[in-house]
């Protein structure tokens, strides 16, 4: 894919759409060198931390390209999950979060917590955000954080694109977590629940979800998207009851099939 690309399905989301935040673009780097240069460490630029959840909101509300080293994290869970400390099965580490997990009993927090989402230890020492629409990179996931309607109508691009419905798997807390590894590594789509922490400390909308776009189908995702606005787009809010409304003409075909007079008004299509 083409950055230029990349950036035009950005405004493209973000117009179409009409988002009241920019569409996320996120790079795992293997290296110090794979971070683009415009990138702003949270420690190196202002001498404080940031939680990952603040640093989506510092790209998503303020356009900022932001990197991240296992020095910049002021949250746990990151730092483990993106393979940037020591926390396996059996260390002291593992065994003090197995504690507060919210899983009862120590035997089922352990089993767990091995089995939580993570990369591989080191593989990955540097996490970068930036805005899809000016992002200079290529993009490992895209995050687009969006109302529950307007996620809905991208459940429909995602079922054209994958052909049937998607899973994802959800949690009262690590949405930094779960709306990023799983993505990555299986290459998948996911909606995630903003968890306490990102509408406390970084302004998530009680309001919003989140769906993440694996960058390895975010060409055919974009082609989808786009097709559906070629069709007509997105259907817009109605503040009446209007029963017996106007329907696609093949909800009369269906009806007469069935034996029902159920005949009415069609759309143009």
């Amino acid at each position: 894919m083409e950055t230029q690309e990349v950036n035009r399905w950005g405004t493209l989301l973000e117009e179409k759409l009409q988002l009241d935040t920019f569409p996320i673009a996120m790079k795992f780097c293997e290296s110090r060198e794979d971070v683009p240069p415009e990138a702003v460490f949270p420690m190196e630029k202002w001498g404080k931390h940031m939680a990952l959840c603040q640093t989506f909101s510092y790209t998503r509300m303020k356009g900022m390209t932001i990197a991240m080293g296992r020095e910049d994290h002021w949250c746990w869970t990151p730092p483990v999950s993106f393979g940037c400390v020591d926390c396996e099965p059996g260390t002291p580490a593992f065994e003090e979060v197995c504690k507060y997990i919210g899983v009862p009993g120590l035997e089922n927090a352990r089993k767990f917590f091995a089995e939580f989402p993570k990369l591989p230890r080191g593989k990955y020492p540097y996490i970068v955000t930036a805005p899809l629409k000016n992002c200079s990179f290529t993009p490992d996931i895209v995050i687009i954080y969006a109302s529950a309607a307007k996620i809905n109508s991208l459940c429909g691009v995602v079922k054209s694109v994958v052909g049937g419905t998607f899973t994802s798997v959800f949690d009262g807390i690590d949405s930094c977590i779960y709306c990023t590894i799983p993505s990555f590594l299986k290459n998948e789509f996911r909606i995630t629940f903003p968890d306490p922490g990102d509408r406390e400390r970084a302004r998530a909308g009680d309001d919003e979800m989140i769906l993440t776009v694996p960058g390895g189908r975010l060409q055919e995702f974009m082609e989808a998207f786009e097709r559906r606005f070629q069709r007509g787009g997105f259907s817009k809010r109605l503040f009446e009851f209007n029963l017996d409304f106007p329907h696609p003409p093949f909800y009369n075909t269906l009806f007469d099939m069935w034996g029902l007079d159920n005949y009415g008004t069609t759309w143009d299509v």
